[in-house]
């Protein structure tokens, strides 16, 4: 029986049947992307790879009894959190985290999915805190958002991130590259747009082209904790940075090359690798990577803020070259 998530996210699947199959799991991930992109299938396949019985070619049956009751919401060691109301309450996660202090039921394993985890209040944020600060072995949690910059950083740097393309962003790479656009700018571009339209629209914009070629540069000089960096939004960033959308896209680019280097570090496949300053980034710690990725959401937090975008760049950069 082969799941839907199989045919949907087949990249990411493959990584966790090496991950389990290696007992590399990690005790917490956080799946972000849009409406539609499996994220919440993709924490059901883990638990029902955790727990199948017949188990082929690295995929879950889908069909034995341990499948069947966690297909049916009703397995004592799969918690799911799913919230209808508009928040997450602190209240909530109590309940959650006494289901958590408690043994497996049936095996030492147990897995936690809490669905649209940046609807959770401050209370209930820093209640969850809790459990990362002190992780209890076997146990797996699973957060999915649609707008990771809504989670404590604090959360963020204490679980692997993982990005999740739309449905279509492989077609839209596709696309691009039929069009005899780079492999990497079509990458790029399918993760900042969902639609077809305007990925082709920037494939030949020499605006995007420009700043992409000048992040790529800076990207390089951070890899090498080279403080030129620093000169460089004045020389080269700020020229190509007028409007808002400019600066945002700068920020976006950016922060998709330290996630490309997380997933490298950790062994996981992505379609950035031959960013310039990827490969070198990737050997640095796991801890400084996410807090580089926690620097460079704060950064587009205070962009939104109306911080001067300079201001902003200079900041960040300083941040991400001495790894505070």
């Amino acid at each position: 029986m082969t799941l839907a998530i199989e045919t949907l996210q087949p990249q990411i699947v493959a990584q966790f049947k090496r991950l389990i199959a290696q007992s590399q799991l990690s005790q917490s991930y956080i799946f972000n992307g849009p409406q539609g992109a499996g994220k919440h299938d993709m924490a059901v396949w883990i638990a029902l790879r955790l727990f199948c019985l017949n188990v082929t070619d690295g995929s879950p049956c889908g069909v034995c009894e341990e499948c069947q009751r966690i297909l049916a919401h009703n397995h004592p060691d799969v918690i799911e959190l799913d919230s209808q109301a508009k928040s997450i309450k602190v209240d909530e996660i109590r309940e959650l985290k006494q289901e958590m202090s408690k043994s497996g039921m049936e095996t030492d394993q147990r897995v936690f999915i809490i669905d649209d985890a940046d609807k959770m209040t401050a209370g209930a944020s820093n209640s969850l805190l809790k459990f990362y600060e002190e992780p209890i072995a076997g146990m797996i949690v699973i957060l999915t958002t649609t707008a990771k910059q809504r989670l404590l950083d604090t959360i963020i740097s204490r679980a692997q991130l993982l990005n999740f393309l739309p449905p279509g962003a492989t077609n839209i790479a596709t696309d691009l590259t039929s069009q005899a656009v780079p492999a990497l700018t079509a990458a790029v571009i399918s993760q900042l747009t969902t639609s077809l339209a305007t990925a082709e629209a920037l494939s030949g914009d020499e605006g995007f082209k420009s700043r992409f070629e000048r992040v790529q540069q800076l990207t390089k000089r951070l890899a090498a904790n080279d403080l030129e960096a620093f000169v460089q939004i004045q020389t080269q960033i700020m020229p190509v940075a007028k409007e808002l959308s400019d600066q945002q896209q700068i920020l976006s680019m950016l922060a998709l090359a330290y996630e490309a280097a997380l997933r490298q570090h950790f062994g996981l496949a992505t379609d950035l690798a031959s960013w310039p300053g990827v490969e070198n980034l990737s050997q640095l710690s796991s801890d400084r990577l996410t807090q580089a990725l926690s620097a460079l959401m704060t950064a587009t937090q205070q962009l939104d803020q109306n911080v001067s975008f300079q201001a902003d760049m200079e900041q960040l950069v300083l941040r991400l070259v001495q790894g505070g």
